[in-house]
């Protein structure tokens, strides 16, 4: 009797067993072999890194996950035992080392000869990067480099300098609208959460600027609170949909009633802000439709500008792509925003010194709009530092070269494979920046400071660049200024470095678990306190 007979015989007369030996044995068979393949056959096996996280993506998921928004930080430590290069997973790896950073994140070619296509330029996204928030058919979320570069394109012309100054009279109304909390603080002596405000504030002027509408979560300290609280439990919940993407995206179908009784805080929260999204969009092209068939003039957006852009197909324009474009313009115009200008605040307030040199500054310049306030250098170098220890987006935003190797001293890289630097390794490289932990505006300043720019990363750098940096910019530079030299004097109230420390990665920089933000007391009417 042959093997396959034997088999055969065994399944008919006990078929229980032969199932059970199945599913016990095909498994495990194949769990071998995979350790086996990724250890020692996979085009990574020669990168050094621990053998766990070569082996499965749970070595990054405990320390995503179980100790929340850690694994930047483990990855800094193995490069320590391991050097500059180092697998972080399965199929990616990260490098340390700062003279590599061209070669992940190079700039478009301009170059148009017929002889090169200039391949080794482009990059794309990591798809598995993109999965926590679910925006992919957004410009950000782009996976292919040319697609990614389609749909920037189309963008490009909101972002100019022109048309950002164009939009700073919205802004500067916004914070005037700070200044009335200020206000109201000061008559009733209780205190106030900056770091609240501070995404109120960003909140309504990236929903104006993108939809042109209004949110008025400014209106309110209590709007502004919940909606901190909110956009902190969507990103906490960001490392978990990661991990569980079906799961994530089986989510979304459900009813809501059902969705609220399933599913994390963060997911709901995402969920929330879709819909607040798709809500907007929609809105934009309802508006959009009507003004064609009347030829009248429609309030200009980001949105309403991509429905009439001459370079997107139509399909570009769909309602689905265009609410994931909204959710990803309202996600990042918020919270790196709000992120600089909480960190900016925290340590102007707790270092006289630094505050009283840009007082000074700043008392040199009348009027103060965003283009004059962006050509002094003082200014300009404490929001530079704000922006470093803000950090960016914080996660691995990993490039993939897609039909060329890449190589790294003696290492191989395959195309294919995600490589990333956390901006966590590039601001905190004691090399470029000494005592990298210390809020110091003067690393900024003379040639020194020049030569370091091209080492802040906080708007990312290469194609893929952020495009928001110059409405950011105006924002930040506009609200620092006004707190500086505005009509209220500000002391901070249990409110410590901790409380603006990067601790956590949750797509941007989060301090300990437990902060309650920056809050002050409006002690008087004569600009930010000096107080030591």
């Amino acid at each position: 009797m042959t093997f396959l007979e034997e088999i055969i015989s065994l399944g008919l007369e006990n078929p229980t067993r032969v199932f059970l030996t199945v599913i016990i044995i095909g498994p495990t068979t194949y769990c071998i072999a995979l350790a086996i393949y990724r250890l020692y056959f996979h085009p990574l096996a020669h990168i050094p890194g621990p053998k766990l996280a070569a082996l499965t993506s749970w070595y990054e998921f405990y320390y995503d996950v179980v100790r929340p928004g850690r694994y930047v930080f483990k990855i800094r430590e193995l490069h320590k035992q391991y050097g500059p290069i180092l697998r972080v997973s399965p199929r990616e790896i990260h490098v340390a080392d700062l003279s590599f950073l061209p070669q992940i994140y190079p700039p478009t070619s301009t170059t148009t000869s017929s002889n090169s296509s200039h391949t080794s330029h482009k990059r794309n996204k990591d798809i598995q990067q993109t999965r926590g928030l679910d925006v992919g058919m957004s410009t950000s979320g782009s996976i292919p480099h040319d697609l990614h570069r389609l749909r920037r394109d189309a963008l490009n012309p909101f972002f100019g300098r022109e048309n950002v100054s164009s939009f700073t009279s919205v802004i500067e109304t916004k914070i005037e609208k700070l200044e009335t909390h200020l206000a109201s603080a000061y008559k009733s002596k209780n205190l106030i959460n900056l770091s609240d405000l501070y995404y109120a504030l960003a909140r309504d002027v990236a929903f104006s600027y993108s939809f042109g509408l209004e949110s008025q979560y400014l209106d309110s300290e209590d709007a502004a609170a919940e909606l901190r609280e909110s956009m902190t439990s969507l990103l906490q919940g960001v490392k978990i949909s990661k991990h569980f993407y079906a799961y994530f995206r089986a989510t979304r179908l459900l009813p809501a009633w059902i969705a609220r009784r399933s599913t994390s805080p963060g997911v709901q929260k995402m969920r929330e802000l879709a819909l607040m999204v798709k809500e907007a969009v929609d809105e934009v092209m309802s508006a959009k439709q009507k003004t064609s068939a009347t030829t009248g003039a429609q309030k200009r957006s980001i949105i309403s500008s991509l429905l009439s852009s001459p370079i997107l197909p139509m399909v570009e324009k769909s309602p689905a792509r265009l609410h994931s474009e909204g959710t990803m313009l309202i996600l990042a115009g918020t919270e790196s925003t709000a992120k600089v200008l909480t960190t900016t605040t925290y340590y102007l307030l707790a270092n006289p010194l630094i505050l009283s040199r840009l007082r000074a500054e700043l008392s040199t310049l009348t009027p103060h709009t965003a283009s004059t306030l962006q050509r002094l250098p003082y200014l300009s170098a404490c929001i530079s530092e704000g922006n470093r220890l803000s950090f960016g987006l914080t996660g691995r935003n990993a490039r993939i070269a897609p039909s060329s190797d890449l190589h790294y001293k003696s290492y191989k890289i395959p195309s294919g494979t995600p490589i990333s630097t956390t901006t966590l390794c590039i601001h905190t490289n004691e090399t470029v920046f000494p005592n990298p932990w210390t809020f110091d505006p003067q690393r900024w300043l003379g040639e020194e400071g020049k030569a370091r720019q091209k080492y802040q990363y906080g708007f990312g750098k290469g194609a893929r660049r952020c495009l928001g940096m110059e409405l950011a910019n105006a924002e930040v530079f506009l609200t620092v200024a006004r707190m500086v030299m505005g009509g209220y004097e500000l002391e901070l109230f249990e409110t410590w470095e901790e409380d603006v420390v990067f601790r956590h990665d949750f797509q941007v920089a989060h301090p300990w678990l437990g902060s309650k933000g920056v809050r002050v007391l409006v002690k008087g009417k004569k600009g930010l306190s000096e107080r030591g």
